[in-house]
């Protein structure tokens, strides 16, 4: 794997307004499924009715594990990577479910809106950007993994799956449409060993593969997503259909006039603004919420007390006596 850190950028938005939320995190849903099993083939289409109301929330996977029958054209396809999705949870019989890296009790239905409520509005401390390039035989995607918060310590590994969106099979249990099929785990079955960036920052992986005349191109893209390999938490997923991280990570404007030292930050950092007195300080939380307010300000330098903030990414609204001014602050 391929893989640099880089400084994280941040868009300029017009007359120093900024607006910021944490990284959107995506109900990654795992399908244990086989072509040959005929409780899979009355449980799968009300799933994916459900499923496809939640388009811009779920990622879908589904998984052909050798039971109960390992003459599934699906797992005969690949053996070893259907088989180490199945392992991580000890799958034994399908279908059944993981979400977000939790097995689910197996029933009927296989998801409920609940449980897909019960998920909705999550955040992220890590965001995964996927882009994709298929020439002739050959894919190449690029999955860029930003920290936006602070991710703990783990046992972290990055999957990138190569899945086929809609594979029109007519299979022996009479299901004729499959979705988003495990085609290939890229680098390879276990995946990756992750190591996030830095609050702020990202790390940046390439890959390449090999169509097969088995898959059809215009229906071939990547899923990528983060597991704690210990806890099995994903950490989030991604896929090159997603909302680029501007419209989920902070964006502001950064002014030359407004100063930080140091940033990252520890415990204090010195501000100061050039040119002009200082009127307040506001400090927001990447999910929009004041954290912390200073106000009857003089002179053109303070100095903040960030030892009660956790680590992450905030943003500076400064009002001085001519304007309002924006800048990042990274707390580590």
């Amino acid at each position: 794997m391929k893989k640099h850190i880089s400084t994280f950028l941040f868009a300029a938005l017009a007359g120093g307004l900024f607006a910021q939320t944490l990284a959107k995190k995506y109900i990654l849903v795992e399908h244990f499924t086989n072509s040959r099993c005929s409780i899979c083939a009355s449980r799968n289409p009300a799933f994916y009715n459900t499923i496809s109301q939640y388009p811009n929330d779920i990622h879908h996977l589904s998984i052909h594990p050798p039971v109960p029958y390992s003459n599934c054209a699906l797992y005969q396809h690949n053996k070893t990577d259907n088989e180490a999705r199945a392992n991580v949870y000890g799958i034994s019989g399908t279908p059944v479910l993981a979400i977000n890296g939790v097995e689910q009790a197996p029933g009927s239905p296989l998801i409920s809106a609940a449980t897909i409520q019960a998920n909705l509005n999550k955040t992220s401390p890590l965001h995964l950007k996927v882009s994709q390039n298929i020439a002739g035989n050959t894919g190449t995607v690029t999955i860029e993994a930003t920290s936006v918060g602070s991710i703990p310590a783990g046992n972290y590994r990055l999957f990138a799956v190569v899945a086929e969106k809609k594979l029109d099979f007519a299979s022996p249990n009479g299901e004729t449409v499959h979705r988003d099929v495990l085609r290939q785990i890229l680098p390879m079955a276990q995946g990756a060993v992750f190591t996030p960036a830095a609050v702020g920052q990202k790390a940046t992986g390439t890959y390449t593969f090999t169509m097969n005349p088995a898959w059809k191109p215009s229906e071939i893209y990547v899923l990528a997503f983060v597991q704690n390999m210990d806890t099995k938490e994903v950490l989030n997923s991604g896929t090159p259909f997603d909302p680029p991280l501007s419209s989920a990570a902070p964006e502001v404007v950064d002014n030359q006039q407004l100063l930080l030292s140091p940033n990252p930050a520890a415990e204090r950092v010195a501000l100061q603004l050039e040119g002009e007195s200082l009127q307040s300080v506001e400090i927001f939380a990447a999910d929009g919420r004041p954290v912390q307010q200073r106000s009857g300000l003089s002179g053109q330098q303070t100095e903040l007390d960030l030892s009660a903030l956790p680590a992450g990414i905030y943003l500076l609204k400064v009002t001085g006596e001519r304007g309002v001014y924006a800048k990042k602050l990274v707390k580590n």
